[in-house]
């Protein structure tokens, strides 16, 4: 018992590390995390503002303009980070 309790407190304190270091993880990405994270939430965005009822004088219509614009965008950013990769 007093050795299930000592690893169990081993586990606790002893912080566990990645096998891959976070630069050598980042290297294999071709786009930030982030970016992937700001598409979901303009993809969640647009899907809101199109179930917000009326048109608000044309101004959610827009909205969503706006956002599809940011998507492709982003779409390129994509595409020109993949097609330069040593330049980052």
């Amino acid at each position: 018992m007093r050795i299930a309790a000592l690893l169990l407190a081993l586990m606790i304190l002893v912080p566990t590390t990645s096998v891959l270091s976070e630069p050598a993880q980042r290297e294999q990405r071709d786009v930030p995390r982030e970016l992937d994270e700001a598409r979901d939430r303009l993809r969640d965005a647009r899907h809101d503002l199109e179930n917000a009822g009326t048109e608000w004088g044309g101004h959610r219509a827009r909205a969503i303009e706006h956002i599809d614009k940011a998507l492709r965008e982003l779409e390129e950013a994509d595409h020109w980070a993949r097609e330069h990769r040593e330049m980052r």
